[in-house]
């Protein structure tokens, strides 16, 4: 590993925990599927700047998993012993007077103008997933 913090592995861990839980409910009932897909996000420290993840985790019907992540935006130090006390959704609508802007677009896209939401930010941790089932062995 190149020093991801243990929050990293915490919430990648938290997507991969999300797959497993999903092939056991789709085995119990006798449901196929080509692919499981499951997303977290969280907040990690990265060369001394903490920045917001989004983080996907795609595996297939024969077990082979990949990884992707978002773009990260930074999180002010100032908002990060509340942000580990609750969570960065909370402190978002506080923010900016929001109620529940996780479900509208998310905080990053108040922060970004409307340019960036949520949902755009989990779209491409799934499709930096995607980059090993969709090349072939090419890269596998």
């Amino acid at each position: 590993m190149w020093g991801i913090s243990q929050l990293m592995k915490k919430f990648c861990g938290g997507a991969k925990n999300r797959v497993k839980n999903l092939k056991k409910y789709a085995e119990v009932n006798n449901i196929k599927a080509d692919f499981f897909i499951a997303s977290e996000a969280g907040i990690t420290n990265l060369l001394g700047e903490w920045l917001d993840f989004n983080m996907a985790v795609i595996e297939n019907s024969v077990g082979e998993q990949s990884v992707g992540a978002s773009a990260g935006f930074p999180i002010p130090e100032k908002y990060l012993a509340e942000i580990k006390s609750t969570e960065l959704g909370k402190v978002m609508d506080k923010l900016f007077h929001g109620k529940e802007l996780n479900k509208q677009g998310g905080g990053i896209n108040k922060l970004t103008h409307d340019e960036i939401s949520r949902i755009d930010l989990t779209k491409q941790a799934f499709i930096m997933a995607l980059v090993k089932f969709i090349n072939g062995e090419i890269w596998k």
